[in-house]
């Protein structure tokens, strides 16, 4: 069972799509648009997330026609929060060997590669929101969440 949560988590795709539920409750439609899967692939990945007890889906029925929903299990919800914790603290001790120039190089990196990824995201709204393919409210929904992140990193950066 563990591997299989570990396993499910190594996917950048998984990744998101679990970063994306922690805010709530999404929709398929919802989720392809912040991964930019297909619904096929979506639904490979939901698939793995379901089997590793991570997510949990609730179908319902809107309009006379079936809908889906999908969530974080509670058991999820903790085990996230417990990872996260756990490597922080792993984190620590790794950085406790390093030279102080070293820490900060290794910060720099890492926030720049954290920058370059919310820029990339920005890019692919952008051509989304451009052939019409998100709607308005959806763009700047995104948009401005990763504005918040880009500010933040950068924020970080500078007082490195």
């Amino acid at each position: 069972m563990l591997i299989d949560a570990l396993s499910a988590l190594s996917n950048e795709y998984r990744f998101m799509i679990l970063d994306s539920l922690k805010e709530g409750r999404k929709r398929p439609q919802d989720m392809e648009k912040i991964t930019g899967l297909t619904r096929g692939g979506l639904e490979r990945h939901l698939k793995l997330l379901i089997d590793a007890s991570l997510v949990e889906k609730e179908s319902y029925v809107e309009e006379g026609r079936a809908k889906v929903i999908y969530y974080l299990s509670p058991e999820a919800e903790d085990f996230l929060e417990s990872l996260e914790a756990l490597y922080n603290d792993f984190y620590k001790l790794v950085i406790q060997r390093k030279s102080p120039d070293e820490y900060k190089k290794e910060q720099i990196r890492v926030l720049s590669v954290k920058i370059d990824r919310v820029n990339e995201s920005l890019e692919k709204i952008e051509g989304m929101r451009s052939k019409g393919e998100i709607e308005d409210r959806d763009y700047l929904d995104l948009k401005i969440q990763y504005v918040n992140e880009l500010i933040t990193y950068q924020k970080d950066l500078s007082s490195l």
